[in-house]
This record gives C-alpha cells, sequence and structure tokens, in this order.
C-alpha cells in the first residue's frame, strides 16, 4: 500500500508538473505539484524504512508534512484564499526543527509527534473548507469530509503513540502500519479526484470571467467607434486602411467601403509624403505621436486633420499595425494660413535691409535655422557665404559715408544678380558684411557663386584709393557647406563660414576661402 501511495503521487506530481509547464493550461495552482513530489518521496523512503527509525526516516517525515504544508496551501488557493508568503519559511522551518527532532525520541513518540502535526494540517484544512460561508453540499464538503476523517484517524494514532506507548508498540506492526498507508491511499485518491475538479471549475469560470471581459470590452469599443465625432482609422502593418468609422469616411467624401483597402499614403498629397515617411517610421518602432497633415478628398481638395496615432504591437514587440484618430481642423488650418500670409507681407516689410533693399539680418538667421532643421528631413547639403568689403572703414574715411552707401547699394544688387534662384537668399549682415544662404548647393556650386560675387564686385570698378590690395574695391568671402547634425546649430555653420571668410583676409584678401563637413 505504501509503494502504491507512493508511486501514485510521483506521477500525479509529475502530470501537474507536465500541465504547469504548458504556456496554454490554465490550471496552475501553485504548491500543488510539488506537495505531492514530497509525499511521494517520503513515501517511498518509509516503505523501505519500515523496521527502523534514523536519520533517512526522519527525512521522510519531513517530506510528507512539508507535502501536507504544500497541499493545505494549494486547497486554499483552489478556496479563493492566499497564505501569506511571510508565513512560508516559519511553517516550511517549523516542519524542519520537528522532524529533525523525532530523532533524538524514543519508539512510538517519534511517530507521535510526526501524526499529531500531520493530522493538524488535515483538520486545520477541513475547518477552513466547512467554514466557508457559501458551503452546501459539493465538492469542497466532499473534500473536507475527508480532511476531516483522515485527520481524525490520524490524530488517533497520535494519541494512541504519545499516551499508551506500549499499547502502541504491541499493535504498531499491524493497527499502525496497516491503517495509516490505507487512509493515506484513500485520502490520495478522493482528494486528487476532487482537486482536480476544483481546479477545473476555478479556471472553466476565470475562462467564462475572460469571454464575459471581452465581450464587455468589444461591445464598449463598437459603441465608441460608432458614436465618436472624430475620425477613426486602423491600419495593417503595411499602412492599408483596415478599419473606418462612417465620419472618417465622410470627411473625405468616401464611404467606408471605398475607403478599405486603401493605403494611408494614397491621401497624402505629394508635399507632406515626408511627414507620411515620418510619422510611418516611428510607429515601425513603435513610437505615438500627435501630428498636423492634410489628406485628399476623393474631389481633389485638401482637408487638415489633428491625428493622435497609437502603434499597435503583439506580445513579442513586432509591429502589427497602428489606430489613428483624427479630428478635423480645416477651418483652424484656413485661418492660420490667412494669418500666415498677412505676417509673411508685415514679416517681408520688416525684414529688408532699407540701404540696399536685400534681406536684412533677422531674415536671415530665420531663414538660416529654417533651412538647416530641413536638412534633418531631406538628407541634403546646406552652403552659406560670408562677404567682407575689404578696407571698408578707410573707404568711409576718404570719401565719405553718403559714398560707402552708394557702394554697399552697389554691391547689394551684385548679391541679387549672383543669388537668383528663388530658395536662396542674400542678406545684408551688418555694416560692410554680407551673407548668402545656398540651399541643397554642394561646395563646388556654392565656390562659383562666390567667385561669381568677388568678380562683379571687382568689375564694378569702385574706385579705392586707400586699398593696399587694389585700387578698386575688393571683398573677402568664406563659403561653408554643411549637413545637417545634431551636434552643431546654425551658429555654428554662421561661425564656420565667418572663420573661413576672415582666413581669406588673413591671406591676402580679394579671394574665396572655402571648406565642407
Amino acid at each position: 500500500m505504501t509503494l502504491m501511495l507512493a508511486m501514485g503521487s510521483f506521477l500525479y506530481g509529475l502530470l501537474l508538473a507536465v500541465f504547469k509547464l504548458n504556456k496554454n493550461n490554465p490550471q496552475k495552482v501553485p504548491f500543488w505539484a510539488a506537495a505531492k513530489i514530497l509525499q511521494g518521496s517520503g513515501a517511498l523512503v518509509l516503505y523501505f524504512r519500515t523496521d527502523t527509525f534514523d536519520g533517512l526516516t526522519s527525512l521522510a517525515f519531513t517530506f510528507i508534512l512539508l507535502g501536507c504544508a504544500y497541499e493545505a496551501w494549494a486547497v486554499r488557493y483552489l478556496a479563493g484564499k492566499l497564505v501569506p508568503r511571510r508565513l512560508h519559511i516559519p511553517v516550511s522551518a517549523g516542519i524542519i526543527l520537528a522532524c529533525a527532532l523525532t530523532v533524538f525520541l524514543a519508539m512510538p513518540y517519534q511517530t507521535g509527534l510526526v501524526f499529531i502535526i500531520q493530522s493538524g494540517f488535515y483538520l486545520l484544512t477541513s475547518l477552513f473548507l466547512f467554514g466557508k460561508s457559501e458551503m452546501r453540499f459539493s465538492l469542497r464538503s466532499l473534500l473536507a469530509v475527508c480532511y476531516s476523517i483522515a485527520g481524525s484517524v490520524y490524530l488517533v494514532c497520535a494519541i494512541t503513540c504519545l499516551v499508551f506507548p506500549e499499547y502502541s508498540l504491541s499493535m504498531h506492526g499491524g493497527y499502525i502500519n496497516n491503517v495509516i498507508p490505507g487512509v493515506s491511499f484513500f485520502l490520495f485518491l478522493v482528494s486528487g479526484f476532487v482537486l482536480l475538479m476544483l481546479a477545473k471549475e476555478k479556471s472553466d469560470i476565470q475562462v467564462l470571467e475572460i469571454q464575459r471581459s471581452l465581450k464587455e470590452s468589444e461591445y464598449r469599443f463598437q459603441k465608441i467607434m460608432e458614436t465618436a465625432i472624430e475620425g477613426i482609422l486602423i491600419f495593417d502593418e503595411n499602412y492599408t486602411i483596415t478599419f473606418c468609422n462612417d465620419n472618417m469616411a465622410a470627411m473625405l467624401g468616401y464611404t467606408t467601403d471605398e475607403m478599405l483597402g486603401k493605403t494611408y499614403a494614397s491621401f497624402f498629397p505629394e508635399s507632406q509624403l515626408d511627414i507620411y515617411n515620418e510619422q510611418a517610421s516611428r510607429r515601425k518602432q513603435g513610437k505615438d505621436s500627435v501630428y498636423e497633415c492634410g489628406l485628399l478628398r476623393k474631389d481633389g481638395q485638401i482637408n487638415w486633420f489633428l491625428v493622435s496615432a497609437k502603434a499597435i504591437l503583439d506580445d513579442s514587440g513586432r509591429f502589427e499595425g497602428s489606430f489613428a484618430m483624427l479630428t478635423d481642423i480645416n477651418a483652424r488650418k484656413e485661418m492660420e494660413f490667412l494669418l500666415a500670409e498677412t505676417n509673411r507681407q508685415l514679416m517681408e516689410l520688416s525684414n529688408t535691409d532699407s540701404l540696399t533693399g536685400i534681406a536684412n539680418r533677422r531674415s536671415f538667421d530665420s531663414a538660416l535655422e529654417h533651412e538647416y532643421y530641413r536638412l534633418r528631413r531631406s538628407n541634403s547639403e546646406l552652403s552659406v557665404i560670408m562677404l567682407d568689403i575689404d578696407h571698408f572703414k578707410e573707404y568711409n574715411d576718404y570719401y565719405g559715408h553718403v559714398m560707402g552707401d552708394e557702394c554697399l547699394r552697389r554691391i547689394g544688387r551684385v548679391l541679387t544678380g549672383c543669388v537668383t534662384r528663388s530658395v536662396d537668399l542674400a542678406a545684408r549682415y551688418g555694416g560692410e558684411e554680407f551673407a548668402c544662404i545656398l540651399p541643397d548647393t554642394g561646395i563646388q556650386g556654392a565656390v562659383a557663386i562666390a567667385e561669381c560675387i568677388r568678380q562683379r564686385i571687382h568689375e564694378l570698378k569702385i574706385e579705392h584709393k586707400e586699398s593696399p590690395v587694389s585700387e578698386f574695391v575688393t571683398a573677402s568671402l568664406g563659403v561653408a557647406t554643411v549637413r545637417y547634425s545634431d551636434n552643431m546649430s546654425p551658429a555654428d555653420v554662421v561661425e564656420m563660414a565667418d572663420r573661413l571668410m576672415y582666413k581669406a583676409k588673413l591671406s591676402g584678401r580679394n579671394r574665396t576661402e572655402y571648406a565642407a563637413l
């Protein structure tokens, strides 16, 4: 009987361990598998140590009592209660200490001490099950009865061993060795079956709760989608539309069926594809964002939206698609465009140098910042030219400020004639210093423009008798070509061009120095 109990407990424990390792199995009860393996180990040792009591016997009782404690904790879990973690170590330590003391006790006191601890676990567990307020005749009540019977039998055997040791010794070979294994095997069969049923019942309740929660969430989500005043779009990993609510389709002049299957990129005008590419890249990295964009309506007009976008990732963090909520801001954007045009006209007036008629320092700084940070998206090049009229102070002192101002005006016209693209900018930087911004221009193109400016200034043949460089007015130029870098600012670009300009002055003036990063 003891060997059957050991083998049965081992197999039961291994089966529970396999269930626990199966990721798809919801029937995971803490301590249960460990309890059965410990009980099986203890019973197997006792099977080979029936006629003696030594350290191995004490170890076997330790395994059995730890298994009883773990089984009691598993029952509490199935009943909806958890044993506080602070009790785990003290209870385990107490069991180990009590079983260690049995080595120093005489027969049959060792067995009596073990039996009274074992009966305590069973009786306390039965009292816990009986004490449930909702108890009726059920699997729990059957399990409580089994634990109560087993606890009572162990308690009687404990009292016999401790109070009537002589009688216990005379009966030890028959009564105790037959009754206790039989009770244990009976408890193993009945409690094992009942515990399995309770575990299945608990897992079934959890599954039903999860299904009910999912249905409620799905219903709420559907209602939100249907009643939302904003547009809602859901995309797959290729940014193909898989869901579109009625309001979103109406704002773009489509039906929902027409929207499904279209790519998000197909709604972006060519001028805003960089916004699409940037946002698609951020979403694939798992990043959320809020941004503004204009989407093409069915009639070809652009409708502006404020988009709140969120990445959809699977359990492993792989990009599966995205969710976007779009708010119509078309009226606001039209007002912004109107205001921007008015401001542009005012800025144009305030950004013009009154003397030369070209852009002033303020306009230069603003344009440089805009063009430099645009490089972050375009990955293009930006060139800046700084130029200074050679020995202009001496010119002013000799010819007077009226002639000096006229000289500056003529040089401003030279810059306007050499810097001809609409995206380029020629500006008076300050005093006799001028500057040019050349977007999307490499070092060779920028140097060619700089040399054109230098030659044209020389060709003006503005007399300069106080210049040691030439009999006419000349200029020294510095050209810097850069790409975007997080470690560089627009001011650093100007400083680089300025250093090159002063290098040209130190190298003899009336020349161009250049460098590219």
